[in-house]
């Protein structure tokens, strides 16, 4: 079982979000079969520790958390124990991406959690009108390649 926590910046969420809604979003989100528990990853959301603590912070935080990655106050990161949703991204999407805001949350969720469970890289598109895999950068791009939110969709 993979232990996490959720530490809230207050400054990111701006009123736009509950540290509820956002547990809950999370929770729902790996907890779900299309999310790595179909694997066989298991998560439990823990007060404090675990192997990563999952956040939402404002551009400039996330540079911080996620340094030496060059995040450019636009990207979204795993790393020294975090994982950092860029406050933009989180509430504004990316300009690369086609379908609704929830999908590309899930997809946030599930491709920085793939990337402590798997040390995954990223694979480009496997082909034309073929869904994205999770671990594709569609933050960047989707090329070809439909939009996904999900390990197993």
């Amino acid at each position: 079982m993979i232990e996490f926590s959720i530490d809230i910046d207050e400054a990111a969420f701006d009123g736009q979000l509950s540290e509820a809604d956002f547990q809950t979003f999370v929770v729902e989100t790996l907890s779900d079969e299309r999310s790595w528990i179909s694997r066989g990853a298991g998560f439990r959301l823990v007060s404090e520790g675990g192997l990563f603590t999952i956040t939402v912070a404002t551009p400039a935080q996330t540079d911080e958390l996620c340094w030496p990655l060059r995040t450019n106050g636009r990207f979204s990161c795993a790393r020294n124990g975090w994982i950092v949703f860029n406050s933009d991204r989180w509430f504004g999407g990316a300009d690369s991406w086609p379908a609704d805001l929830e999908t590309y949350r899930r997809y946030l969720v599930n491709h920085e959690v793939g990337h402590y469970i798997l040390g995954a890289g990223h694979p480009g598109c496997p082909g034309n009108g073929q869904l994205a895999p999770i671990m594709m950068q569609q933050t960047k791009g989707l090329g070809e390649c439909q939009p996904n939110g999900w390990v197993n969709p």
